[in-house]
């Protein structure tokens, strides 16, 4: 096991019991979000002062200087025209990440000026501790990006605080998400320890293989022996596979009264399904869904079986984002206590940039894309959360740079590089495929690799050689568990779809019916 997993695994137990140790209130949550609310450009600039400006290496820094700003003209504009318009003039300047530069894929380039990044570049707080916030779950290289204990004390006042304007602050909670490699299920399980409210039951629909790395075995004990120690802690992962959610009903069903249930939109679309098939009503409980957009068909499914759902919007390089508002339809409250976000052009729907105000962020993001576009508005709300002074709202999410289903993301220029190398391996045209996804319904979302009648590649090997290739990406070990146990990848023989201009497309993102 490598030497810097054991110190991961150190730190944790090491920070583990005195997160634990304060909880928080309903009470506390809302007065600390008002106050960052309040104090959100002085926050704001301190962390530029620090970790901007303060660091040589920061290609923020750089490409601040080279569009003649410096810290005391960011402070100026900043008092004078607020955070957000201060962040839409410096984009127009040419101060932004795309997230391909965010990544290190790209070099920056605007006009002569051109830098190189790494992701490292972008690390955010200083501070010790923590969680990692994503892995690829074996071989492959982690994204850098840690939780430190600061920063999910922050998350966990935000959860809270949505959980208290829906008024099930107090409910029974479950989880069914998934547990190590994924970073989901512990993430979640530990906002409601800080709560002093840990879930109940933690569904996990993967489960750790004995054939599993070491180190993810190795993670995979620390959760269940920190469940066994620390009472705080919660419960450790126990599978209820995508396929057969019957635990998970039967604990939703067996709650007298109230029931929060938090899970990806496909497996909540799923569980709606399976109790409408047997006939069981799901009245009064709740879930939140992240992970896939919901469809309004998949809202039709999810109301007929009695379940209210309500959106949330998490990303690796923020945390959480935004949460479902009661009394605002498919709105979501940003979390704009710890981010500033901003259209980057006039569409209704437009791409999304994002800026960090905490100090205790895991990445310095300064006008970062992160592939995700919506609709942003301001409202006033009564809720909890409107309340505490988070008006800004996000709708209509969606990720065009990503591939996705059941739950896990990945980039789509990593997907599509893989499957091109794993056709050429198979002794395959690199333009035999296209890839069509069917991101029309969150319950049955799925990715299909359509190869051309003429290809001589067996569809099964393939499949079969693109989900062992899939862990070299981040997300990737968690992607193939994940689309193996529900069927979300296959391999398909049909003949391509064609652009209006009847070109050959790569990736065709539309319903499509089954071919073979």
């Amino acid at each position: 096991m490598p030497l810097r997993r054991f110190g991961e695994l150190a730190s944790l137990a090491a920070g583990l019991p005195g997160f634990l140790r304060t909880a928080i209130t309903v009470g506390g949550a809302a007065a600390s979000v008002r106050q960052r609310v309040d104090r959100r450009e002085t926050l704001f600039l301190e962390a530029a002062d620090s970790l901007i400006y303060g660091s040589e290496r920061s290609p923020v820094r750089r490409l601040l200087l080279h569009a003649g700003c410096e810290a005391g003209d960011l402070r100026k504009a900043v008092t004078l025209d607020g955070i957000e318009m201060t962040l839409a003039r410096l984009r127009r300047e040419g101060v932004y990440f795309s997230s391909e530069e965010l990544r290190g894929r790209e070099p920056v380039r605007r006009g002569s000026f051109v830098m190189d990044t790494e992701m490292g570049d972008f690390d955010g707080t200083t501070s010790r501790g923590g969680i990692r916030g994503a892995t690829s779950g074996s071989t492959g290289p982690a994204i850098p990006v840690r939780y430190t204990w600061p920063f999910l004390a922050e998350e966990a006042e935000n959860e809270l605080l949505l959980l208290d304007s829906h008024g099930v602050a107090h409910a029974a909670l479950a989880l069914w998400m998934p547990g190590p490699p994924g970073i989901a299920g512990l993430h979640n399980l530990l906002l409601h320890a800080r709560a002093g409210r840990p879930p109940e039951r933690w569904f996990s629909p993967t489960r750790c293989e004995p054939g599993a790395p070491f180190t993810i075995r190795m993670i995979d004990g620390g959760v269940q022996a920190a469940s066994r120690l620390l009472p705080g802690f919660g419960p450790s992962p126990e599978w209820a596979p995508y396929e057969r959610p019957d635990a998970v009903i039967r604990w939703l069903t067996g709650v007298q009264g109230p029931a929060v249930l938090k899970a990806f939109a496909s497996s909540v679309t799923r569980i709606a399904s399976i109790a409408l098939e047997s006939t069981v009503s799901l009245e009064g409980k709740i879930a939140f869904a992240g992970g896939e957009p919901l469809s309004s068909r998949a809202r039709a499914v999810i109301a007929s079986a009695g379940l209210k759902v309500y959106p949330r919007y998490v990303a690796t390089e923020t945390g959480l984002i935004a949460g479902g508002c009661p009394s605002n339809g498919d709105a979501m409250h940003l979390y704009s206590d710890r981010l500033a976000v901003i259209a980057t052009n006039g569409g209704e729907v437009s791409e999304l940039a994002f800026t960090s105000l905490s100090p205790h962020s895991p990445r310095v993001l300064f006008n970062a894309e992160l592939g995700d576009q919506g609709r942003l508005s301001e409202n006033e709300c009564g809720c909890a959360l409107g309340r505490a002074g988070l008006s800004r709202f996000v709708s209509d999410v969606s990720s065009p740079e990503k591939v996705g289903a059941a739950g896990v993301k990945l980039w789509m220029k990593d997907f599509e590089a893989l499957v091109v190398e794993a056709v050429i391996d198979l002794g395959g045209d690199a333009d035999a495929f296209q890839i069509w996804l069917d991101e029309s319904d969150a319950a049955t979302s799925r990715i299909r690799i359509a190869l051309l009648p003429d290809s001589p590649l067996d569809a099964g090997t393939l499949l079969v050689r693109v989900r062992e290739a899939l862990p070299r990406l981040p997300a990737g070990a968690l992607a193939s568990l994940q689309w193996r146990d529900t069927g979300a990848l296959t391999v398909i023989r049909a003949n391509p779809r064609l652009s209006a201009g009847q070109k050959m497309l790569r990736v065709v993102r539309r319903a499509v019916d089954d071919e073979s």
